[in-house]
């Protein structure tokens, strides 16, 4: 059995897809697990599976929502949106993505943050979660 093939972190990865000015909200993949059908790994060559990133969302959104700024500090953002979009979820409702993972929709608490994004200055979102000891696991 051969090693799996890694697609790393391209610069449009995980990208904000949208600033709403009137909501303030902005929205955008806050992970990736697969592009192209393919298991994606990022820079640091961390992969998060579907069902794994499926697990994570649902305990974030039950007890925490909270955005952060630079992956430190206190909560300076509510995640208001979360859809895990999978490999399966987007077959049942009919979507075609070259992209699964974690859509969401970020509403930083200052118009500095929000402003970062407008500006293409934060390419990508921090969110409070906390990572349990790596696992190998076959798929």
């Amino acid at each position: 059995m051969g090693k799996p093939s890694r697609r790393f972190q391209r610069a449009n990865a995980i990208e904000i897809a949208k600033v709403d000015d009137e909501l303030g909200i902005v929205y955008g993949f806050a992970i990736v697990s697969k592009i192209d059908g393919e298991d994606y790994y990022d820079r640091q060559g961390d992969h998060i599976p579907e069902m794994s990133m499926m697990r994570a969302a649902a305990g974030f959104m039950e007890r925490s929502r909270a955005g952060k700024e630079m992956h430190a500090g206190d909560k300076v953002a509510d995640v208001l949106f979360a859809f895990p979009l999978t490999t399966e979820v987007a077959k049942g409702l009919g979507i075609e993505t070259k992209r699964t993972g974690l859509l969401i929709g970020f509403r930083p608490h200052d118009a500095k943050m929000l402003d970062k994004f407008r500006s293409g200055e934060y390419t990508g979102f921090s969110i409070g979660g906390s990572r349990i000891v790596d696992e190998e696991v076959e798929d």
